[in-house]
């Protein structure tokens, strides 16, 4: 297990995480400069934070009232560069031996051999990285880093250095990678989509701060706060009052009573794909409904983006998303659309106390 309480200095703004991470694959989502890559790197001992504490199966690895800060090599962390940090005069033998610290000459050949199979790169031990392609250099620099047998992995933004072609067989594989590994995994990137497939909870970092954190389906479901409800994905957010029972957005020209809803919330959100025709929906389920009017069409690879509005203002849009096939059977565009009460996000501003 992990804990990270620590505070640093940064640019623009303080890095100010407390998180504990258990086995199993945890993100760090949040938007760029927010401070994931800088966590990970403190934890790693590459950089170190002003003040806190760091600790990983009992062992402190940093503290700043103890004095204590181990150098990067003996706190038994496996970090995979976005570069892969190989080295270019080894070869994939060499490099994934060196990784193999602590162990005997023919106890590093067993472990290159072994790994080579595992991340299917044996063919290529005896040549450079120079010779390798950007998924076998991943492949060559994961290898390398469970060599050591890490007590956690962490990885910053792994594919963001490949063709998008590559990405989805060596996603499959890094999934794989982590079930073998059950240990902590801390994993950094900007695609949603590739966090929900691959990981079990989400931490949102916003600011230096960790916002939000919990199980996945808690935080897309029930993101809680302006910039969760944006980094997993939701597109519509607006400004909302709360007065007793009774919420109203001007924003979208819209009232509704959803009941009990938490005191401190300012926003409001529906995510693009959510929205309904009213036809579509069973009236007990129904938050709000209001005539719209579409003030423009996109069509996407598999869907048809509609920017709405509430017909007859000069609102900002909603968008409303829908799968090209339904949009194809729709023999008549709708007179209103609905806002179903399971699917309305009750959100608050972040930063705000």
């Amino acid at each position: 297990m992990l804990t990270c309480n620590i505070g640093k200095k940064l640019g623009g703004f303080s890095l100010d995480v407390n998180i504990s991470v258990e086995p199993g694959v945890t993100a760090l989502l949040g938007a760029s400069g927010s401070g994931k890559s800088m966590t990970l790197r403190c934890i790693a001992g590459i950089s170190k934070p002003d003040r806190g504490r760091i600790e990983l199966n009992g062992v402190a690895l940093f503290d700043s009232e103890k004095k204590i800060n181990l150098p990067p090599q003996k706190r038994n962390t496996g970090f995979l560069f976005q570069d892969y940090a190989l080295f270019p005069n080894m070869t994939v033998r060499q490099n994934i031996m060196a990784g193999a610290k602590g162990k005997t000459a023919r106890e590093k050949q067993a472990a290159a051999e072994e790994l080579s199979e595992a991340f299917h790169i044996a063919p290529h031990l005896d040549k450079h990285p120079v010779q390798l392609s950007g998924g076998e250099k991943q492949r060559c620099a994961l290898a390398r880093i469970l060599a050591g047998s890490p007590d956690i992995l962490m990885l910053d933004e792994p594919f963001g250095a490949l063709d998008s072609h590559l990405r989805w067989a060596l996603e499959i594989e890094l999934a794989e990678t982590f079930k073998r590994f059950r240990k902590p995994v801390l994993y950094v990137s900007h695609n949603r989509s590739e966090i929900f497939r691959l990981c079990d909870n989400i931490v949102i970092i916003n600011g230096g701060r960790n916002e939000a954190c919990g199980d996945k389906w808690g935080i897309f479901k029930n993101p809680a706060t302006v910039q969760a409800a944006r980094v997993t994905g939701c597109k519509n957010i607006a400004a909302a009052q709360v007065a007793g029972t009774r919420v109203s957005v001007p924003d979208w020209g819209i009232c509704f009573e959803p009941g009990d809803i938490p005191n401190d919330v300012d926003h409001i959100g529906i995510r693009a794909n959510h929205i309904i025709p009213v036809s579509a929906a069973k009236k007990e389920d129904i938050a709000v409904a209001f005539p719209f009017e579409i003030a423009n069409e996109i069509e996407d690879t598999f869907t048809y983006i509609l920017m709405v509005r509430k017909q007859g203002t000069d609102l900002p849009v909603i968008r409303w998303e829908i799968p090209k096939k339904d949009r194809a059977a729709l023999k008549e565009m709708p007179q209103e659309l609905a806002f179903l009460r399971e699917h309305i996000l009750y959100l608050k501003q972040e930063g705000k106390q």
